[in-house]
């Protein structure tokens, strides 16, 4: 089973995207605001020793329900926060929470009441991946690079993410890193996903000694043209058995390898991107994304496969935006303004769902976090995505009336409707093919990296 991150926590896409992602960070203020994206739900956390704990991970913040869905409370994107993607849970005891954000890689012990950031040789990175152990707690994986002029480098700690060592693996001069994935069976067996370009042009490196050493990459344009690609899953019961998102010219592919890399076939392809994946229990394989119709609308694709992912059929599902399981029930994030529902959940692997959660169930805000989250909770009101009556008072004595930025009051959307984009800067960043993010942009890579680095300085100096 796999509960990685596979929509915009699918991607880092790399090199331009780090332009784009500064973008977005530029077009924020400094205070722990909502970050401008469209309202949507990028991941789900099921602890497996607390059965009634749910987290939604959206481009919003955080909303959890420790009752089973019972009731719903949300704790805003704080300042290391800010633009959180990748969302992904530690193994208990310490069921951690991490996240990739602007800052790094960053983790929580409390339910995101608190952030911290990952500190020693990835401190001030550019992270873009992160690989949690669900075998080991105390180890974590990481991609990131230290600046923008040097190459991305594969990091690992041994503490739980709270600090990282010298660095295993570094990528050529012309490379790029764009995930790492460990096998389940087999801790030691380590893939890492990179391309180099001209291009892209992509490659699979492996390990098994846990990443002390590397076997040269094994080139993959022969069977995968030039393309990017991230690795969903590494089968928990084979090593050997990988199973790849890949972003080519025009579209997505599932790819599939049973010998470890040497060879990949490609059972499912997307006219647009794939935005779910999940590996069951039982071994049936569930793959969800979105197509164009014959007029050029987007619409929902999703497909199911009972033969471990050799062939695969068409499958009924709602606009699907991450799955994950837990004893028996497949639990799946929804298009909440399209699909009626933003989690839902199910006990026949997907066949039927139940609507779990809108946003409008969300009741209250963390108790926590609810003065830093005060202004942010009247943004999301305003939109509507729920009622006001569940946000503090404001402590800077804004007017309720206003947006957070003291622009003119927005106006509301109709009921059950998102909100239009604001100034280029809005979006889900799910509506952005891996490929062609890579094609847009490459010099600018450090935009994001050197803004916080002023940003600290500005801090220490008025400190």
């Amino acid at each position: 089973m796999s509960d990685r991150p596979v929509l915009r926590h699918l991607g880092p896409r790399q090199g331009l995207l780090r332009l784009l992602a500064s973008l977005v960070v530029m077009c924020a203020s400094a205070s722990a605001q909502a970050n401008g994206a469209f309202p949507n739900s990028l991941g789900i956390l099921l602890p497996t020793d607390r059965p009634a704990e749910i987290f939604l991970a959206t481009t919003f913040g955080l909303i959890s329900s420790q009752d089973a869905g019972k009731t719903w409370t949300w704790s805003c994107e704080q300042p290391v926060a800010y633009s959180a993607n990748l969302y992904q849970l530690g193994p208990s005891p310490l069921d951690r929470i991490f996240a990739v954000s602007s800052d790094g890689l960053i983790y929580s012990d409390d339910g995101s009441c608190t952030w911290s950031i990952a500190a020693g040789a990835l401190k001030d990175s550019w992270v873009t991946d992160a690989f949690v152990d669900p075998t080991d707690p105390m180890h974590v994986m990481a991609i990131g690079s230290p600046n923008t002029m040097s190459p991305e480098s594969v990091y690992e700690s041994t503490d739980g993410g709270v600090s990282f060592g010298s660095p295993l693996f570094t990528a050529p001069v012309m490379g790029v890193l764009t995930g790492i994935e460990a096998a389940r069976s087999d801790p030691a067996t380590v893939y890492l996903a990179m391309y180099e370009t001209p291009g892209p042009h992509p490659k699979i490196a492996k390990s098994t000694d846990g990443g002390k050493t590397w076997a040269a990459p094994l080139d993959l344009w022969p069977i995968l043209g030039p393309s990017t690609f991230r690795i969903l899953a590494v089968d928990p019961t084979d090593r050997g058995k990988i199973f790849l998102r890949v972003s080519q010219p025009f579209g997505d592919v599932l790819a599939v390898s049973a010998d470890g890399g040497v060879s990949f076939q490609t059972p499912v392809k997307f006219a647009f991107q794939l935005t779910a994946f999940a590996l069951l229990a039982s071994g049936t394989v569930l793959v969800g994304g979105s197509d164009f119709d014959p007029q050029g609308n987007m619409i929902p694709a999703s497909y199911r496969s009972t033969d471990a992912g050799r062939t695969f059929g068409t499958w009924s599902a709602p606009r699907l935006r991450a799955l994950a399981e837990r004893s028996g029930q497949l639990y799946a994030a929804a298009d909440n303004f399209k699909d009626g529902f933003a989690l839902g959940v199910s006990t026949d692997e997907g066949l039927t769902f139940r609507p779990l959660m809108t946003y409008d169930k969300v009741t209250s805000v963390m108790a926590c976090v609810q003065t830093v989250c005060s202004d942010s909770c009247r943004a999301q009101a305003l939109l509507p995505l729920w009622s006001a009556s569940i946000c503090p008072a404001s402590t800077i004595g804004a007017d309720a009336s206003a947006q957070p930025d003291g622009a003119p009051p927005a106006s509301v959307a109709p009921s059950g409707r998102p909100p239009p984009a604001k100034h280029g800067c809005a979006g889900s960043g799910s509506e952005t093919n891996d490929f062609s993010a890579v094609v847009l942009a490459a010099a600018l890579a450090g935009a994001l990296h050197e803004r916080r680095r002023c940003r600290r300085r500005s801090l220490s100096t008025d400190a």
